[in-house]
């Protein structure tokens, strides 16, 4: 399945002094969404030179900067039938609120040809916590497999992990994937000879025997 783009539009002007461009993202918007600017000068559509490079930088609300450059991040800001053309990326989008953003010409000495300016306008998500908002159930499993440190049995018998999985849920939220990722993790199974059967998602990698003593031992990470 291809990647879903979305291109705004936008002009750009080098020497009529306008109040800036507007261009309205979503936050934790991350390479979904590219802006195409088209520069002018004088009214006139600005030609850019041929080997020029292009700089997109800003400040986000909270004082960290972002720099992307065609020279090092070609797949992020690049040059294309004669527009700029830069890709929206979650670090831009992370903090919501407005900010200056620098379209930047350099010529391949590094000397500034043009700068152009648009406003960055991100809308606050309705969760303020990005990883969830937009988590698919096998990004969640991945999260919490390469986090596990230790699986352990409870007094009443229960199976469980503890994982660092950086997605920054809390206990007493509600998550539909999180929620089966809880349901699904272990299921524990006698089968018709007897056996007692552990079935867990593939993804999590555990691994589950028993020791020389006959107790239950769950391997995982590089001990599997």
């Amino acid at each position: 399945m291809a990647d879903m783009k979305i291109y705004q539009e936008v002009e750009l002007s080098l020497t009529e002094n306008l109040v800036p461009t507007v261009v309205h993202v979503k936050q934790f918007d991350h390479k979904a969404r590219k802006i195409r600017c088209r520069l002018y000068s004088s009214f006139v559509e600005y030609a850019i030179p041929e080997g020029a490079i292009v700089s997109c930088a800003g400040t986000r609300p909270d004082g960290h900067l972002f720099q992307y450059s065609s020279e090092t991040a070609p797949e992020l800001v690049f040059i294309e039938e004669n527009t700029v053309i830069f890709t929206v990326t979650d670090f831009m989008t992370a903090v919501f609120g407005r900010y200056p953003v620098d379209v930047i010409l350099l010529d391949n000495e590094g000397d500034v040809l043009g700068t152009f300016s648009l406003t960055l306008r991100i809308e606050r998500s309705a969760v303020g916590n990005g990883k969830i908002a937009a988590i698919t159930y096998q990004k969640a499993v991945e999260a919490v497999a390469a986090g596990i440190y230790e699986c352990f049995t409870t007094e009443d018998g229960y199976f469980g992990i503890r994982s660092h999985d950086g997605l920054g849920y809390e206990t007493g939220s509600v998550s539909s994937t999180i929620d089966k990722l809880h349901d699904t993790m272990v299921n524990c199974s006698i089968n018709d000879a007897g056996y007692l059967v552990f079935d867990t998602d593939d993804g999590l990698g555990l691994a589950f025997g028993t020791d020389v003593e006959g107790r239950l031992v769950v391997l995982f990470h590089e001990e599997i």
